[in-house]
């Protein structure tokens, strides 16, 4: 019982205080994962992702200093889609064809411990987070829901090129029924009070 709620205590964090999302960013993401469903090793089809847009928390260097280390908790939410693909084939009115394609969407919320290091050339942090995921599964025959555990490790640098425009980039590894892997490129906006 206590494992459900602290799934979701991100969600909570995040919608009782908005000071916590200082700038967005616009990016690209290449993902690369492999899934076994209902038994079928599954891997997504497309491993350079449309442009998206996402609003987040970034410290801005001015208020640290040229070095500093800092360690914060913060929440987090997420939402990804991708199209599965697989080679296994199945019996169809007596021929053997290929298992159609799965549309996944999931939307995870973590609570995440974060390492910052700023530096003159920029500005590095790790991060761990822990929380709940709600995945929909579009399948031939039908859709289904599944709610799951999900972790998170990422390694990102950021470096601001102005004083509202900034550069992040870095690995983000998710375990959850399945692993996956995502290095991300993103163009940032910081709105926030510097």
């Amino acid at each position: 019982m206590i494992w459900n709620i602290l799934k979701f205590l991100p969600f909570i964090l995040l919608f009782s205080s908005c000071s916590l999302l200082n700038s967005g960013t616009v990016h690209v993401k290449y993902t690369k994962f492999q899934a076994k469903i209902d038994g079928n090793t599954y891997e997504n089809k497309k491993e350079l992702t449309d442009v998206s847009v996402s609003i987040r928390n970034v410290q801005h260097p001015k208020s640290h200093g040229k070095w500093a280390l800092n360690f914060r908790l913060s929440p987090s939410i997420h939402f990804e889609k991708h199209r599965l693909g697989t080679l296994a084939t199945e019996l169809v009115d007596g021929e053997y064809q290929q298992k159609p394609d799965i549309k996944v969407r999931r939307l995870s919320s973590f609570a995440n411990f974060k390492l910052l290091l700023h530096t003159p050339i920029g500005s590095f942090a790790a991060t761990t987070g822990f929380g709940g995921a709600i995945s929909k599964f579009d399948m031939s025959g039908g859709s289904s829901h599944r709610t799951t555990e999900i972790r998170r490790v990422d390694f990102v640098y950021y470096k601001f090129f102005s004083r509202r425009f900034f550069l992040l980039m870095g690995p983000r590894y998710y375990k959850e029924q399945y692993e996956q892997v995502t290095f991300a490129f993103r163009l940032g906006y910081f709105w926030g009070r510097i």
